[in-house]
This record gives structure tokens, sequence and C-alpha cells, in this order.
């Protein structure tokens, strides 16, 4: 059963910033948030935190998650954190559990493969992260104890699948948080994120030349798409149509008047990574509200699409 009172007891409220935090009320739904925190402590390293029933189940990864499927990063399982722990952001003074500068390296959703209580007590949890430098499927493996050893080991392994990218250093390409833009570094000289890009919400740009767009309306809620299920044989028949499947990002465009956005399929708000054309086509088309589930792909001279393109 989850229960804070192992993160509590380790916690002196009165001069960290950390959130006491409660038991959340979300219940065992068969996804919710994940978050990875990069926490420059006394050694560097990166918590791996998944929600779970009212909690967040943590791992610290001591070299830090890899897209490599051939790297195998230690994963030591420590004590659930309250849910309000996900957006913590800031320094933990000096002498107190786990003192030094944390900043929100990536979050999103995760989604598990089965139920997540029964693959925790066997030790294997298959999952898929969708964030903004993480995606795709992950494991995470219980190592057998050594005599004597109190430290319960994982392993963080990526699955080796589109999302997957042998020989890349993600840690050093990607360092901000997601959260400020800010580094470890900066956020321990205590800057702030006053100065940081401002997402963009919309595109001003005109939907055609010499005509004006009409101005904001109501936002659109975010609808949840439907996902694909892995099948070994493609279904047969009249009654069904296939096509290409694009290696790209999976995007719901809402256009609500002079407002456009891009969310993923989490519902993660990625209009600032394709402001220019993508936006301003959108912007261009002639209709007032609309939503259209699509998938942003860079094709390859050969005409397939390529993730490492995209991505770059």
């Amino acid at each position: 059963m989850a229960s804070l009172e192992q993160y509590r007891a380790k916690r002196d409220f009165r001069k960290t910033a950390e959130p006491a935090g409660k038991l959340s009320r979300s219940g065992k739904k068969a996804a919710g948030i994940f978050v990875i925190h990069k926490h420059a402590a006394t050694r560097l390293h990166y918590d791996l935190r998944l929600e779970h029933d009212g909690v967040l189940w943590s791992w610290a990864v001591t070299r830090g998650p890899s897209l490599d499927p051939h790297e195998k990063r230690l994963a030591v399982h420590v004590e659930d954190h309250p849910i309000d722990y996900a957006p913590f952001e800031g320094t933990i003074p000096k002498g107190e559990y786990g003192g030094g500068s944390v900043i929100v390296w990536d979050e999103g959703k995760w989604i598990p493969e089965g139920d997540p209580a029964k693959a925790m007590k066997k030790g294997h949890i298959g999952f898929e992260l969708e964030g903004h430098k993480l995606h795709g499927r992950w494991h995470l493996v219980r190592l057998k104890p050594r005599s004597g050893e109190k430290r319960d080991n994982w392993l963080l392994i990526k699955s080796d699948d589109a999302a997957a990218r042998p020989g890349e250093d993600i840690l050093k390409q990607e360092p901000k948080s997601v959260k400020s833009g800010l580094t470890i570094e900066e956020v321990g000289e205590g800057k702030t994120a006053k100065g940081a890009k401002p997402k963009v919400w919309h595109s001003n740009k005109p939907a055609a030349a010499g005509k004006a767009r009409a101005g904001p309306a109501k936002r659109l809620e975010f609808i949840e798409p439907q996902l694909a299920t892995l099948e070994k044989d493609a279904p047969s028949g009249d009654d069904w149509l296939h096509e290409v499947k694009f290696d790209g990002y999976r995007m719901q465009a809402q256009i609500a008047g002079s407002e456009v956005r891009l969310l993923t399929r989490a519902g993660l708000d990625w209009t600032s990574k394709f402001d220019g054309p993508v936006t301003a086509a959108l912007a261009g088309l002639k209709c007032r509200d609309a939503i259209i589930d699509g998938e942003i792909i860079v094709l390859a001279d050969s005409g397939v699409s390529s993730f490492a393109l995209l991505q770059a």
C-alpha cells in the first residue's frame, strides 16, 4: 500500500521547500504522469518517478536514462514521493536529506504494460513514456540482491524500438529543465525563469494574403486519441484499409479562432516546438474551429519518414 511516512520522516519541512504532500485520490488508473528530476546532490543523478496509487514510485538512476538499448542503467528504488513533488524545482538546503539543486529534466505521461502493482511485485515493469525528451518503450528490471545488500537495485533499459538512439547521449544534448529552461547549475546559482522564452500559444500570421482571420475563440478541450494495438498479423477482408506507418510525432492540432495549438497524444503543449510553417498552414485553413488528429513527419530523400531527421 502506498505511503509517504518514509518520505516525510527523512525531511524537515521547516527547512526545505519540498512539499510535505498527501496521498492523491487519483486511484489506481492505468496510466499517469511521469517526471525525471535531475538532482545535483552529493552525486549527480536522475530521479525517475512514476505515478501509481496516489504517489510517485521513485528510482534514483545513478547515470541517468540512456536511449541506447544496450546501455543498462542502475536504478535504486527509493521511497515513494507525493504527487505534488512532480513540479518541484529549486535547491534543497545543504545538510538536509538530498541537499542540492533539482530541475524537472523531463515530464509527461507513462503507460504501463498490464497491472503495475503485479509488475512491481514480480520485479519487471514494462511501460511506454510520452515526454518532451523520452519516448517509446522502457523496462525496469529488479536485480537479485547480493548477500547483505540493503538497497533495492533495478536496471532501467530502453527497448529497441523507433525511439531508440544507439550512440547518442540525450543527457548532453538536452541538459535543461523542461519547466524553466534553466540548467542545474543556473538553479544552483539562484537564477529563475524570468528571462525564459514564453510559450507560443498561437500564430499571428494571416490565413491568406489580404484576408483577416477571426478573433480568439473559446479554447478547445483535449480529446485523448485512439492508439493502435500491436498484433502479429494485419486483419484481412473488405472491411479493412491499410496505410504505411509514419515514424514521427502523433499530434493533435486545435484551431480555435486565431489560436492554433499542437498537443501530443498525452496532451502536452508542443506548439512552440513547431511554430512556423506548420502553425501557419493550420492557421490558413478555412475554418473557425477544428480538431485535427495527425502525425508530424519529415521525409528522407527516399520518401520514407525519418525520425532522426525530425528530431534534427
